[in-house]
């Protein structure tokens, strides 16, 4: 069974729309077949995701560090909790036992999951589906950012492709199942070829 790990707010403090579209989107998790691989917490969108997951008779698999494995913290109806040392060990654990990856609406710590996974698959260290679920354009701002930034020459424009945007939880599935890996420039040899071309000159 694939695993598929969401990055999305843990905060309690949230519009109820934000809330029935994880639910929704845990469900569709589970429908098609996919374990869920998350922080292991309650509460937030993290929590409601797990309940949709659970409500269908779905598989969760949830990875929290010691220091947050406390009583009314961790989600009670896990499949499998994994305690790890600490937040570095969490993500790596997720990233190891995931097969694709859903950033829902967050905030600092969702980024940077989300941009720790773009750059891993840009690496080639991972090779997974990215998705973006751009929830009533939540994520807007920042897709502009990453125009931006590829406009200026800080990324290339193929790394536009390291990820997918869907706008509800039945598109964000279909852009799991379709994935296509973007064929990327090599950036280690792209190094290496221009301190060559220095060092030559």
């Amino acid at each position: 069974m694939a695993g598929i790990c969401i990055f999305a707010a843990s905060s309690p403090n949230i519009d109820d729309k934000y809330i029935a579209a994880a639910e929704s989107f845990g469900r569709c998790l589970a429908e098609h077949g996919f374990d869920l691989i998350f922080g292991g917490g309650r509460t937030g969108l993290m929590g409601a995701c797990a309940r949709g997951v659970y409500s269908k008779g779905g598989r969760t698999v949830g990875v929290i560090p010691e220091k947050l494995n406390q009583p009314g913290i961790p989600f009670e109806h896990c499949s499998e909790m994994i305690v790890t040392k600490d937040m570095h060990e969490r993500k790596a654990t997720m990233e190891r036992l995931s097969s694709g990856f859903v950033t829902l609406p967050g905030g600092v710590g969702t980024l940077e999951e989300l941009m720790e996974v773009l750059t891993l698959n840009q690496l080639g260290y991972i090779d997974a589906p990215v998705v973006i679920f751009n929830q009533d354009g939540f994520y807007d701002n920042l897709l502009a950012q990453f125009d931006a930034l590829a406009k200026a020459g800080f990324m290339h424009t193929e790394c536009l492709k390291l990820f997918s945007v869907a706008a509800t939880p039945e598109e964000a599935i279909e852009k799991l199942i379709g994935f296509r890996k973007a064929k990327l420039p090599d950036k280690i040899k792209e190094a290496v070829k221009g301190h060559e071309e220095h060092s030559a000159g």
